[in-house]
C-alpha cells in the first residue's frame, strides 16, 4: 500500500470524525443509542480503514458509503459519498445519498432545493414565509388574529344562512374582504367544504384574490373531489390566480393515478382550465391505447362419449365386464392476444379528457388517441417551450 493511498484513507477517516456532530443521527434514535452505548468498535474502525484503502473508483467509494450506512457509521458514510462525488461529479446515486436533488439540470443541496420551493426554516421545520411570519408574531398579535378569525367565521355563517337577503350578502362579502389574510385564510379554507355552494364559491373567490400559497392544497383538493362542477371550476380558477408555476403537477398526478374515474375526469377538466400546454402530454397519454399482453390459446370443442367395448373377466361364479369408453371431439383452437388497453373507464371521463384537449389546443379532432398523439408530435416544440 503506497503512502499516498494511506494518507487519503486517513484523511477521509479524520474528515468523517470531524463532521460526526453534524452527520450523526439525532439523539434518541436507535443508531445514536448504539453509538453512545458502546462507541465504534476498534475492529469495525479497522475494517473501515482497510476498505477505504482498497477503494479506488467512485463506485468503490459509493459502495463503501452504503456499507458504512448499514453499520451505522453515518459520518464515515457521508465522507465516502462526498469522495465519490469529488471523483465523479455526475454520479447521481452518490449525490442523492447526500440528500442532493437535481433542479432545472443543476444539483442542489437539500436546503437549496427547499429554498427554491419558496420554503424557509422555522424551529427545525420547513414552512412558507407567510407561516413563519405568523408564527413569529407576539402573543398579543396572535390573540388579535384569533378574534379576527372568529369574525370571519361568523360572516361565512351569515352567507350560509338561506334566510340572508341579497343586501346582507353583499355586506358580508365586503366585510370579509376587509379582514386581513392571516386571519381569514383558515376559515376560508374550511368553508370550501361547506354544504352551501354559494359559501364555497365565495371562499374560493376570496382565496384566489388573496394569492396566498397556503390555500393551494385545499383548493386543489376541492377541485378534484367536490361533487359540484361549478365549485370545482371556481377552485381551479382560484388556484390559477395564486400563480404557482407547478400547479399542473397535482392534477396530472391525479389524472394518471387516481382510482376513482370521477376524480380522473375532474383532473382532466382542471388541466384544461389551468391552461398549461404541458398538460397535453398527460391528456394524450390517458386517451390513447397502451401496451399489449401475452398470447393465449382457447380450445372450443364438443365432446361425445360412448361405450365402444367391454373387457370381460370370467370368475368362478360370475362374469365381470369392464366397459371401454371412447370419445369423439369436434372443435377449434383459437389464438388470442390483448393488443392494447385504454386508461379511461367511463364515457364521461373520456369526454372530459377530450374537452380539456380542445380547450388547451383549440383543435377539434374527435376522441381518436392516435390523432391526438400526431397533433402532440407536430406541436412538440410549442409544448416544450411551455416548460
Amino acid at each position: 500500500m503506497n503512502g499516498r493511498a494511506l494518507a487519503a484513507a486517513l484523511a477521509l477517516a479524520a474528515a468523517a470524525g470531524a463532521s460526526a456532530a453534524d452527520e450523526a443521527p439525532p439523539a434518541g434514535t436507535p443508531a445514536a443509542g448504539a453509538a453512545c452505548a458502546a462507541a465504534t468498535p476498534a475492529t469495525l474502525q479497522e475494517d473501515y480503514l482497510a476498505r477505504s484503502l482498497a477503494a479506488r473508483t467512485p463506485q468503490d467509494r459509493y459502495a463503501l458509503g452504503l456499507w458504512c450506512r448499514g453499520k451505522d457509521l453515518h459520518p464515515e458514510a457521508a465522507a465516502q459519498f462526498r469522495e465519490a462525488v469529488r471523483l465523479d461529479p455526475d454520479m447521481a446515486a452518490a449525490r442523492e445519498a447526500l440528500g442532493e436533488r437535481k433542479v432545472d439540470g443543476r444539483w442542489t443541496t437539500p436546503e437549496e432545493a427547499m429554498a427554491l420551493k419558496g420554503l424557509v426554516r422555522h424551529d427545525g421545520r420547513w414552512v412558507l414565509p407567510e407561516e413563519k411570519a405568523l408564527l413569529e408574531k407576539p402573543a398579543a398579535e396572535r390573540a388579535r388574529l384569533r378574534a379576527e378569525e372568529d369574525r370571519a367565521r361568523k360572516l361565512l355563517e351569515t352567507v350560509a344562512d338561506p334566510r340572508t337577503g341579497d343586501a346582507a350578502l353583499r355586506a358580508a362579502g365586503k366585510a370579509l374582504s376587509g379582514i386581513e389574510n392571516d386571519a381569514k385564510i383558515a376559515p376560508l379554507c374550511f368553508a370550501l367544504r361547506a354544504a352551501s355552494p354559494r359559501v364555497q364559491a365565495l371562499a374560493a373567490a376570496e382565496l384566489g384574490a388573496m394569492k396566498d400559497r397556503r390555500a393551494l392544497r385545499p383548493l386543489v383538493h376541492r377541485a378534484l373531489r367536490d361533487t359540484s362542477a361549478e365549485v370545482r371550476a371556481a377552485c381551479v380558477d382560484a388556484a390559477v390566480a395564486v400563480g404557482d408555476p407547478e400547479l399542473l403537477a397535482p392534477f396530472a398526478g391525479a389524472l394518471l393515478s387516481a382510482n376513482a374515474p370521477e376524480v380522473r375526469a375532474a383532473a382532466a377538466d382542471a388541466i384544461g382550465r389551468v391552461g398549461d400546454l404541458r398538460g397535453v402530454t398527460y391528456l394524450v397519454y390517458s386517451i390513447e391505447g397502451h401496451g399489449g399482453g401475452p398470447r393465449a390459446h382457447i380450445y372450443a370443442a364438443n365432446q361425445l362419449s360412448f361405450i365402444q367395448d367391454f373387457d370381460v373377466e370370467v370368475a368362478q361364479t360370475a362374469f365381470i365386464a369392464d366397459p371401454q369408453v371412447g370419445t369423439l371431439q369436434d372443435g377449434a383452437s383459437l389464438d388470442v392476444q390483448v393488443l392494447s388497453s385504454e386508461w379511461y373507464s367511463t364515457r364521461v371521463e373520456r369526454q372530459a379528457v377530450v374537452g380539456a384537449l380542445r380547450r388547451l389546443t383549440g383543435a377539434d379532432i374527435g376522441d381518436d388517441g392516435k390523432a391526438w398523439r400526431a397533433w402532440a408530435r407536430e406541436h412538440a416544440k410549442e409544448i416544450a417551450a411551455a416548460r
